[in-house]
């Protein structure tokens, strides 16, 4: 099990003060946001220094980087030279994958078509600087469920190019999360966990977000990845909270991480007496 937190929980502190306080809550490791509007803890503009700086912290507080997420609309030019520079500045630092979204919206085949040649060109892109690209199944847009992901990696047969998983984006849209994994097995390399109430289509508040306090399956959703024998890092991403107080988001950490640690801990127990 490799679990850990995106910085984006804690986009209302620095990225000392995430690492801090990541480490704190018991993770193994985290993922660096890098998304415009929200809290850019990894800059495109990154130098040498800074990103040596970043490096320094994140050994001294004995953390692995997971990966990058850039979500950004790449339907826009300007955008995908931005990523661009993300994955060589995560190149970098040896974090082995950049997420993004598709963007565009879903069921509609034009925009469908220019997202699929934009995440062609961003595959492309990060393999040039010997990293993968986790392309993010999204509520709304054109990649966002089963269908259209098997689509995608059928006409984007890039060695760089894989998906990120999140049951919370595939469940809102009638996809059962459990079923789109086990249809998904071939190509998820990163996977984002979170909880919300899943009845509703707007992400709940970061409180609601945690781990075990809203209806996402996540037992079932953990115990199908054990099964499948997912070896990517599993990542909370929890939006939102950037308003809110230093020990808020810390219960939010500590808490998520200590109900996931718990089923990742059960299916792995489960799976070893089916195999018995």
């Amino acid at each position: 099990m490799k679990l850990g937190v995106n910085s984006v929980l804690f986009s209302g502190y620095d990225l000392q003060t995430a690492i801090q306080y990541i480490k704190f809550s018991g993770y193994d490791g985290m993922e660096l946001s890098s998304i415009v509007g929200m809290v850019e803890h990894l800059t495109d503009t990154a130098t040498e220094a800074e990103l040596a700086e970043i490096r320094k912290m994140v050994e001294e507080a004995g953390l692995d980087l997971y990966c990058v997420e850039a979500a950004t609309n790449i339907l826009v030019p300007e955008n995908r030279e931005r990523t661009k520079r993300v994955f060589e500045r995560a190149a970098k630092l040896g974090i082995p994958m950049v997420t993004t979204g598709s963007a565009g919206k879903s069921d509609d085949e034009e925009s469908t078509e220019a997202s699929i040649r934009a995440i062609e060109e961003l595959a492309q892109a990060a393999s040039d600087v010997g990293i993968r690209y986790a392309l993010k199944l999204h509520y709304g847009q054109s990649i966002y469920n089963t269908k259209t992901a098997l689509r995608l990696m059928d006409e984007v047969k890039h060695p760089a190019l894989g998906l990120n998983f999140d049951a919370t984006h595939v469940g809102r849209v009638g996809d059962d999360p459990v079923a789109a994994i086990e249809s998904l097995s071939d190509h998820i390399i990163h996977s984002h966990i979170r909880d919300t109430y899943m009845e509703q289509l707007k992400i709940s508040a970061p409180e609601f977000q945690t781990a075990g306090r809203g209806t996402v399956p996540l037992k079932e959703v953990v115990d199908k990845m054990v099964e499948i024998d997912y070896q990517g890092a599993t990542v909370l991403e929890i939006i939102g909270a950037k308003d809110y107080a230093l020990p808020e988001v810390t219960a939010i950490a500590a808490e998520s991480r200590g109900y996931l640690s718990r089923l990742f801990e059960e299916a792995k127990e489960k799976r070893e007496e089916l195999q018995c």
